[in-house]
């Protein structure tokens, strides 16, 4: 039986992101603001984040946000709890869920993809070596990208490939996060540098193109290239390329081409 085909017959099919950081502030009581566009980040932010970060400790609630914010059960329960609610969601959606829509998929594979999950947990961000995880796995590179592309779909993982035409641009990811902070958090993966690129990632993901970049972090929509990093975050790597930028956390407001990584949570 095809369970989504039926759904989608009686029903619109939408993919539901999680929290943006603008709407994780209005769930906090934050009085409601404006979605901006990519071209407001970019070209504008030196008069918005003023004005934005002027109302309230907006580093501070973008900090709880990275660890908690992302899925909007967590006001529910307290942090340890909630985390332990994600790890079985992780595991219900592997046992249940996927299995629903990808008939053919048999336990030991379902167990290979709960591995998978682990080894890219504890390497993050993670860069796969096709035949050293293949090997690792006890599988062939064809399952393993078929594992790679449902746990995406599922919003375990987010890959990254690159940009470049041709068909080795969708041979395999370059990079793959956990889909978010809070889901890093959960898992025990956090590392500040990985947190910031896989917060960014998840934000320009909705309405975005986000692409591998060699000579930066990411690139958007095939134009715009981003550095991300901490408040000493500079433009050294990336200082002759048109149209590149800096997202740079712990930093309230910024200046020219280097922009407060939170201001992005306001794109959705």
């Amino acid at each position: 039986m095809d369970i989504l085909g039926d759904l989608s017959r009686r029903a619109s099919m939408h993919t539901l992101p999680g929290l943006s950081f603008r709407e994780y502030l209005m769930f906090e009581g934050v009085e409601p603001m404006e979605r901006l566009s990519l071209s407001d980040v970019l070209y504008s932010h030196e008069t918005i984040a003023p004005s934005i970060s002027s109302q309230f400790e907006v580093l501070a609630y973008f900090r709880k946000y990275m660890s908690t914010g992302y899925y909007p059960f967590y006001k529910s329960m307290g942090k340890s709890d909630y985390y332990s609610r994600l790890c079985q969601s992780i595991s219900a959606v592997v046992d249940t869920d996927i299995p629903a829509v990808e008939n053919r998929i048999d336990y030991e594979t379902l167990i290979k993809a709960k591995r998978l999950i682990g080894i890219i947990a504890g390497a993050q961000p993670y860069q796969p070596n096709m035949a050293t995880l293949s090997g690792l796995m006890g599988t062939n590179r064809s399952q393993l990208l078929k594992l790679f592309d449902l746990l995406d779909r599922a919003g375990i993982i987010r890959q990254v490939f690159t940009t470049t035409p041709g068909p080795k641009s969708l041979a395999k990811p370059q990079k793959i996060f956990l889909d978010n902070s809070t889901l890093m958090c959960a898992l025990d993966s956090p590392k500040i540098g990985t947190e910031r690129e896989c917060t960014f990632a998840s934000f320009l993901s909705v309405g975005h193109r986000v692409g591998f970049a060699k000579d930066g972090d990411f690139i958007i929509d095939n134009r715009y290239l981003f550095e991300i990093g901490g408040k000493g975050k500079g433009f050294a790597q990336i200082r002759e390329i048109p149209d590149s930028f800096v997202a740079a956390d712990d930093i309230e407001f910024g200046f020219g081409n280097k922009i407060p990584l939170w201001l992005f949570g306001f794109l959705y």
